[in-house]
């Protein structure tokens, strides 16, 4: 068994998402097809699978079997656990959007410029207010009286948690993961899976979504 094997493996079971920005060695080796099958075939011993985003930008470990119970229940424990912070992501999703010259959305390889932010942040009102809310939603700084600050802050908790890859050493630019990837999928999967006992609204999270 392989260093990159082994590697590969842990990741996945550890619930990250694999992509070109965030795991780039693992990603090209999951690129390849006798990799790929290679690790598929250990996955499905223990009811696991590998599957991509939507968008085909990042790989991820997900259960073989949602008809079983147990499965099942676990999926719902994991959507309730980050159902807290959809919220917040939601909204920074929008901000960074309307921070955007071409108003795109936030995907893998986007690239962010904590300057940049900050200049349009400190420019508005609304992205000011909006910034607010993002804190007291993630639980970042938002007794911070300084958007500096803020911004910052939430720039943390998404490098943290997977979401923006810091590039350059300074903290000052960041690339976005297909972590994103697997939060619009997620989105979708509580909006359209039955039986998933999400309280959120199915048109207002797809409002907030876009």
């Amino acid at each position: 068994m392989s260093e990159r094997f082994e590697s590969c493996i842990e990741t996945l079971l550890n619930g990250n998402v694999l992509c070109e920005v965030s795991h780039p060695e693992l990603y090209r080796y999951l690129l390849d097809h006798e990799s790929l099958n290679s690790i598929q075939k250990f996955l499905h011993q223990i009811g696991r699978k590998i599957i991509t985003t939507r968008d085909k930008a990042g790989f991820f470990c997900a259960y073989k079997d949602l008809s079983n119970p147990k499965h099942r229940a676990d999926v719902k424990r994991q959507l309730e656990g980050v159902q807290g912070s959809f919220e917040g992501l939601i909204l920074w999703l929008r901000l960074v959007r309307r921070t955007d010259p071409d108003s795109r959305p936030i995907e893998a390889g986007y690239r962010l410029m904590e300057s940049e932010l900050l200049a349009a942040i400190e420019d508005s009102a609304s992205l000011n207010s909006q910034l607010d809310e993002i804190a007291h939603r993630l639980r970042r700084d938002h007794k911070s009286t300084e958007s500096k600050s803020k911004l910052r802050s939430i720039l943390k908790y998404l490098t943290e948690y997977g979401f923006l890859v810091s590039v350059g050493g300074s903290g000052a630019v960041y690339i976005a993961t297909a972590k994103w990837s697997l939060v619009y999928d997620q989105l979708d999967f509580i909006c359209q899976f039955e039986g998933i006992d999400i309280s959120e609204p199915k048109d207002e999270v797809q409002k907030e979504m876009f």
